[in-house]
């Protein structure tokens, strides 16, 4: 028995024994580094991303007030210009069309921002519900500016318009002219308020509650059966018309004040919600950044 060669190879194999457990020891410690490193990277990528797609949204909202303003400019000169209905109908259709595709696609980026993997942070998935509510609110709100506008220059802009821009106020037949007039508007102005915002409601409803006071005083005119009656009628009618022009006024600063309030207030939050989002965000790439760095 050739001991000597038996006992040669023994501490051999205890090496290999040795070498193949440091070898998967290290094999380890290299895959946990790697898959470390990876999950950092792709953490900091889906943070990256998460505030490109934030800026994205926070400088589109910039684009509705300058949307919303020419609908409101191109539909109120559609009416004022007395085109065709078709016209009018086609200006309508080309303005809100471009809102509607700028909500759309807002709408869209909110809904694939809240996929994201980088929200399995508390922190960032509770700064982004915030942001995505406010600048929700935003898009809602202009919406409804547009449903506003629409339903004020159908109604003021349009029935009513010609109360007291067209009516011959000397002529015989004014007062009854004027109670046709009226009722048109007045039923104007109660479609109107269907769907419209607070701020719009109670701008129709002041203005509603002025021509319905002009029309009763023109409906005792039309209903008036003497001469002498008639004619005292006429003038109370006429005096209450010189008088109608402070209220209309004082309603529609009334309703810019409101409206100026509302959208700031909106705005506003959605500023808020914006920085603190950002602020969370770039906390959140500092510490993904350290964390590669350590493990670098």
């Amino acid at each position: 028995m050739d001991t000597h060669g038996e006992l040669q190879q023994r501490p051999s194999r205890r090496m290999r024994v040795i070498a193949i457990s440091l070898a998967a020891v290290l094999l380890i410690a290299l895959g946990a580094w790697f898959a470390g490193s990876r999950m950092a990277g792709t953490e900091r990528s889906d943070l990256v991303h998460l505030n490109n797609q934030r800026a994205i949204v926070a400088n589109s909202m910039n684009l509705y007030e300058p949307l919303v303003n020419k609908f409101t400019t191109r539909y109120t000169t559609a009416f004022s210009d007395e085109i065709s209905d078709e016209g009018k109908q086609r200006a309508f259709d080309e303005e809100t069309g471009r809102l509607k595709n700028e909500s759309r696609i807002n709408l869209d980026r909110l809904q694939r921002m809240d996929s994201s993997p980088a929200l399995h942070k508390q922190e960032v998935a509770d700064a982004f519900n915030e942001f995505k509510r406010a600048y929700s609110a935003v898009i809602a709100y202009n919406d409804q500016l547009v449903i506003n506008s629409t339903g004020i220059t159908r109604s003021v802009g349009g029935a009513c318009s010609s109360i007291h821009s067209k009516l011959n106020v000397s002529g015989e037949k004014y007062a009854e002219e004027y109670v046709k007039a009226a009722d048109g508007c007045l039923a104007a102005l109660s479609s109107a308020k269907e769907g419209s915002g607070q701020e719009t409601t109670k701008l129709l409803s002041a203005v509603e509650g002025i021509i319905q006071k002009q029309r009763d005083s023109a409906q005792k005119v039309v209903g008036s059966t003497g001469e002498f009656e008639r004619s005292a009628a006429s003038i109370e009618s006429a005096l209450a018309l010189l008088e109608i022009n402070k209220p209309l006024n004082d309603a529609q600063r009334t309703y810019e004040a409101d409206v100026l309030m509302k959208q700031t207030e909106v705005v506003e939050k959605a500023n808020k919600s914006n920085t603190e989002f950002e602020r969370i965000l770039k906390d959140s790439l500092e510490s993904a950044g350290q964390e590669l760095k350590s493990e670098g």
